[in-house]
């Protein structure tokens, strides 16, 4: 063989096993990203970026996806815990009360609103009276 062809693939080996590094890094930031967006439990976290930096990616892809939580932790948001549980939220602070609760408990600011027609209370993020259909026109 000539000085050029190995050369050349002294070149392609040095850009496989770089590309191969490249892989690697953006593969562990991807996970440091993905497991921090999903929960909050720091031992989680640690044990996804150890099991990532540290195996093959034949083993670790499966893994990762086995011990990450399925949902984000934005899709947990206010309003739809409020709208499963018997809940309002404040429309000044955003704080989840009791649908009972006539005040915010962590802001103070009342939590319903008097129908113009037939005067029943009711959330303000309601876009009409429960009881009769009036509009609600406070609701932005």
């Amino acid at each position: 063989m000539d000085i050029l062809q190995l050369w050349w693939l002294e070149n392609l080996y040095t850009a496989i096993v770089a590309l191969f590094v490249f892989l690697r890094i953006i593969s562990i930031i991807w996970v440091a990203k993905d497991i921090s967006a999903r929960t909050n439990s720091l031992l989680l976290q640690i044990s996804s970026i150890v099991l990532i930096t540290f195996f093959t990616p034949i083993i670790w892809i499966p893994l990762y996806h086995i011990i990450k939580p399925i949902w984000y932790k934005k899709d947990k948001m206010p309003w739809r815990e409020a709208c499963v549980s018997n809940s309002t939220i404040c429309i000044n602070c955003g704080t989840i009360n009791a649908k009972e609760h006539k005040c915010c408990i962590y802001c103070g600011k009342k939590l319903t609103i008097k129908c113009k027609e037939c005067n029943m209370e009711y959330p303000h993020n309601y876009r009409y009276c429960p009881k009769c259909g009036w509009p609600n026109i406070e609701l932005k």
